[in-house]
């Protein structure tokens, strides 16, 4: 095989190989599914916590300034077997006023899903202090579910993120 046909071939090959990749842009990103209002019973739930969450809106810059920051609530069901109910998202300032309930009724949140709640970074409103609580129950015995924030902003031309965790206030 001369210089020429072997890159000839190599050439074909990546346009072959090219054509099968995915355009990213094109791709479907899964939207959350697994997320059903439920109505009042009187089922016993046997595990359940009430979960604070820190999440930051801005993050103090300079003299006086401020970042503004996109912020993620992420609800992670960790159980491959039993779905959670959750009951309670509402976002508080620094200060502890609440902003926001995010749930008119208890939601079932599918086994091995996840749900976001998002701040967008033009919503200043909590401030650097604020944050979430969360309540989730269980009917069965259930691994504990994930609960985080994720925040994210830019700063010229560079981006970062960062996330905290949530902390059990009350077991229940």
């Amino acid at each position: 095989m001369t210089k020429r046909h072997h890159i000839l071939f190599l050439f074909i090959t990546f346009c072959l190989v090219s054509c099968n990749l995915k355009n990213p842009s094109t791709q479907q990103i899964p939207k959350t599914t697994e997320f059903h209002p439920i109505q009042a019973t009187s089922v016993v739930m046997i595990r359940g916590q009430l979960i604070y969450v820190p999440i930051y809106s801005s993050l103090p810059y300079a003299k006086n300034g401020h970042i503004p920051l996109n912020a993620v609530l992420s609800i992670r069901n960790t159980s491959n077997k039993e779905s959670i109910i959750i009951s309670k998202v509402e976002y508080f300032d620094t200060n502890g006023k609440s902003l926001k309930d995010f749930l008119t009724t208890s939601f079932r949140l599918g086994k091995m899903a996840t749900k976001e709640f998002v701040i967008p970074s033009d919503d200043l409103s909590g401030g650097t202090g604020a944050n979430f609580i969360v309540r989730w129950d269980s009917e069965n015995a259930v691994s504990t579910p994930i609960i985080e924030s994720i925040m994210y902003g830019t700063l010229g031309t560079n981006s970062f993120s960062f996330s905290s965790r949530g902390q059990e206030i009350e077991s229940h």
